[in-house]
């Protein structure tokens, strides 16, 4: 298995670079990117979540749970107090944290089905539900933000896999396979069950199309530029230059 810093780091980079190339396009305000990022980070740590004993387990449960908790915090009305804010983002935060936290531990085993492509497309599934239903978020963005889920999700599968094969030696290690997989022989009413799952989940979920038409037509990434037209940073330099040069002509009237 790759280490927890590993799997942090490469969602983190591959979730920042994917959140400011949508953004570069025109395709999301800060807060969206914002939200990308994020729920890329969650599907890069979110696979080992079913281990019972982890330090990392626990921080990474935290984690969700403050987030999950502010999101519900955000959805109420802006007139209550601050301590209404906060008695319902405390409340939110023990329900996911601690209650939630307990039962799912207890109907899951490490490296089981949780740690699975087909799970990957059912947290992405669930999670677009939640961030609608719950959330208000717009169709294009709850998919998008589900969809930084899904790949930070197979990119922690994808390392797992990697860190099973050692390359050093014949023969793989007894852990390859049991990462990037489809599903278990050994438990089928398991594998069956989150197939069914995640097929429900999908007829549940709202419409995709304003997402696909959104974020997968090549005409909106018209305005995309990879790189800079009129040399590196020549914007954020000129704004500096006026900035000083301003800053010199007040000083001489002075």
């Amino acid at each position: 298995m790759a280490e927890f810093k590993t799997h942090l780091t490469v969602s983190s980079f591959l979730s920042s670079a994917s959140s400011v190339m949508i953004y570069a396009a025109g395709l999301a305000t800060p807060q969206e990117v914002l939200l990308y990022f994020v729920m890329g980070v969650i599907g890069g740590l979110l696979p080992d979540i079913d281990s019972d004993s982890s330090l990392t387990v626990r921080l990474l449960f935290t984690f969700i749970a403050t987030v999950i908790s502010f999101l519900i915090m955000f959805h109420q009305k802006t007139d209550n107090s601050a301590l209404e804010l906060y008695g319902i983002w405390l409340m939110s935060f023990f329900v996911m944290n601690y209650i939630f936290f307990s039962l799912f531990t207890r109907i899951t085993i490490h490296r089981g089905l949780i740690h699975s492509v087909p799970a990957s497309v059912l947290f992405w599934f669930l999670s677009t539900l939640v961030l609608y239903h719950c959330f208000n978020f717009s169709l294009p963005t709850v998919w998008m933000a589900g969809f930084f889920l899904f790949g930070g999700f197979l990119s922690h599968l994808f390392l797992d896999e990697l860190a099973s094969l050692d390359l050093g030696k014949k023969r793989p290690k007894r852990s390859s396979g049991t990462a990037f997989k489809f599903g278990s022989a050994r438990d089928l009413k398991s594998t069956i069950a989150v197939y069914v799952v995640t097929t429900l989940l999908f007829f549940a979920t709202p419409d995709h199309k304003p997402f696909v038409e959104t974020f997968f037509a090549s005409k909106q990434y018209a305005a995309f530029k990879a790189l800079p037209e009129n040399g590196w940073f020549n914007d954020l330099t000129q704004r500096y230059i006026v900035r000083w040069q301003t800053r010199g002509k007040d000083e001489c009237r002075l």
